[in-house]
């Protein structure tokens, strides 16, 4: 857990001792069921004004305009009382300090689990099954991958949008350096030999071919878990991890790929630099980035294909990712919360927020095909390419990952600046891992 998210902790029991409890914020606690509202605090929920605080978890809602897209519009055409506002300028933790707890937090399945830690979900299934929410219509590798958070079958959150893992690149500096396009169902040894034709020295400007992005990011497309499966030992120093952490050393391997202890460049360099021709990268962040492409004034010509995939795993790209929203069991709206929910998976919506900026979370293929049709940013673009490669299965999930995590891209750092031998950087980020579970476990 990082720094964070440890303050947010001590600040929750200091909240608690004062009366203001988070509810089921103690470690391993069962999160409280939704109370599905009675027929007059729903009525109230339709017709009585209320503003609905939103803090974005890492779901790719950034602005006012993300809210009122993706929301507000839906929402609205049913429940005109309700509206939303964006809570900016203030984190999680400081609202939970000053006793206050947002109505809905949008959050992505990788980072479930904190907010289960925190005490901040409740679980859904009551809802579900007044409400009569057909979950057999989204996405089956969603559900399958929301149910395993739930150690007796609960449902954490509501799912609204899929994901999907792409390789965007550069054209302009392909056909600088001559270099043929990249295409669908690439694997990343091909993907890297095309790295390693645009990785060069140009006119004083440092060209990079291609940025991989972090560890876990390919060791999750490979499906491996951090723990084994009784969570109790970590497994980082195995064959799958191992086969990952090769196949990124020959990126970083590559003359002109690290310089001045820098081997991370990250979509800036893509979109504002300009000077990297590939990078994987999520279509839902690289979506809400588009526009800004535009606004710079300094417009560059790019694509995308689908996401690279292993040697010896053919088709399968990055690993399943989905956006849901959670409603924090103390949240002061609760009922008008649930409305949303139900707002956001109808039919009518789906089809909405499909032709806008977010991927259905619903399976129909035809209603894949109209992604992004309204928006216009991908006219002309080869949006169907990410559709070419499947989702990874996700591994079994725990509490420990995002702390597991850090560990792994402190090993890769070890390889790539100080030279460490993989075997000895794995065995070392095993042994932090061990100790980080055996130091939450008693907590």
């Amino acid at each position: 857990m990082n720094k964070s998210m440890k303050k947010l902790q001590i600040l929750l029991s200091i909240i608690a001792a004062a009366g203001l409890v988070v509810a089921g914020c103690s470690k391993g606690g069962d999160a409280p069921t939704a109370s599905v509202p009675n027929d007059k605090k729903a009525d109230q929920a339709a017709s009585e004004p209320v503003k609905l605080k939103i803090v974005n978890y890492n779901a790719g809602i950034n602005s006012q305009k993300d809210v009122d897209e993706i929301f507000n519009v839906p929402v609205q055409k049913k429940y005109p009382n309700i509206s939303f506002e964006l809570v900016t300028g203030q984190t999680l933790e400081q609202m939970i300090a000053a006793g206050e707890v947002p109505d809905l937090i949008p959050t992505s399945n990788f980072y479930l689990n904190a907010l289960i830690e925190l005490g901040l979900v409740s679980d859904l299934n009551e809802l579900v099954k007044k409400e009569k929410i057909d979950l057999n219509r989204f996405e089956p590798e969603a559900i399958n991958a929301l149910k395993q958070f739930g150690k007796n079958g609960e449902l954490y959150g509501m799912p609204y949008t899929m994901n999907y893992g792409v390789l965007v690149y550069n054209k302009d500096i392909f056909d600088k350096f001559g270099v043929a396009y990249p295409t669908d169902n690439m694997t990343w040894s091909q993907v890297i030999e095309l790295g390693k034709k645009l990785t060069k020295m140009q006119d004083g400007v440092q060209y990079i071919g291609l940025d991989p992005g972090d560890a876990n990011s390919l060791t999750r497309s490979y499906s491996l878990p951090v723990v084994d499966e009784k969570q109790e030992k970590a497994v980082l120093n195995t064959e799958g991890y191992q086969k990952v952490f090769n196949l990124l050393r020959q990126v970083y391997d590559i003359p002109g790929m690290v310089a001045n202890n820098k081997y991370a460049y990250g979509i800036n360099y893509f979109i504002k630099d300009q000077k990297m021709a590939m990078i994987p990268y999520w279509i839902s962040a690289y979506t809400s980035r588009i526009p800004l492409i535009e606004q710079s004034g300094n417009v560059f010509q790019w694509d995308l294909v689908s996401y690279p995939t292993f040697d010896d795993k053919p088709g399968v790209g990055r690993e399943v990712d989905f956006h849901m929203m959670v409603v924090p069991p103390t949240s002061k709206h609760k009922e008008a919360a649930y409305k949303v929910l139900q707002t956001l998976v109808s039919d009518e919506a789906q089809v909405a927020m499909n032709k806008g900026t977010r991927l259905t979370i619903l399976q129909d293929p035809a209603l894949r095909r109209d992604f992004a049709k309204d928006s216009k940013l991908y006219d002309g673009k080869n949006l169907t390419g990410m559709f070419k490669v499947k989702p990874a299965p996700v591994a079994n999930s725990s509490r420990y990952e995002l702390d597991i995590y850090a560990a792994l891209r402190e090993a890769m750092k070890n390889v790539v600046l100080n030279n460490m031998d993989i075997n000895t950087a794995l065995r070392t980020a095993d042994e932090k891992a061990n100790k980080i579970i055996a130091e939450k476990k008693v907590k």
